[in-house]
């Protein structure tokens, strides 16, 4: 008989309410209430492990206002840093990145290192795009 036989087997009796543990067979029994034991050791921690969850959530449900408001400081922080450069420095910042991210691409680099070398560009296109528009005079 086979495992896959065996086990099934034993499924099979364990499910006759008229056997009982005992009357299986030896190494049958010694899987079967070591599979029972381990069974009942993931069904009495499940209400810690849902506990455990639902009090991490609460957590970050608490603190997720002020971390998005956290993030939208810094990203305005930065950008009004970015916006006191000058534009060539901008520029050259942008196209740095822009060449690092294609060349990771066509080098079949993983898309999340692609897209971490590609993100400054965006902030820094994004710097150049919304800065304040000055209007200098030429006098003659």
């Amino acid at each position: 008989m086979t495992f896959t036989e065996e086990t099934t087997r034993a499924g099979e009796l364990l499910d006759d309410d008229s056997i009982t543990v005992t009357d299986l067979p030896e190494d049958t029994r010694s899987a079967a209430e070591h599979i029972r034991s381990a069974f009942v050791g993931v069904m009495d921690r499940m209400p810690d492990v849902v506990g455990a969850a639902r009090h991490g959530a609460d957590t970050v449900a608490d603190h997720f206002p002020e971390a998005v408001d956290r993030a939208r400081l810094g990203a305005q922080e930065t950008t009004v840093s970015l916006q006191s450069l000058p534009d060539p420095t901008l520029r050259l910042l942008a196209a740095a990145s822009l060449g690092l991210a294609a060349g990771l691409f066509l080098r079949g680099a993983p898309r999340v290192m692609t897209l971490a070398a590609f993100v400054p560009a965006l902030m820094l296109g994004g710097a150049i795009a919304t800065r304040p528009l000055v209007v200098t005079r030429k006098t003659t």
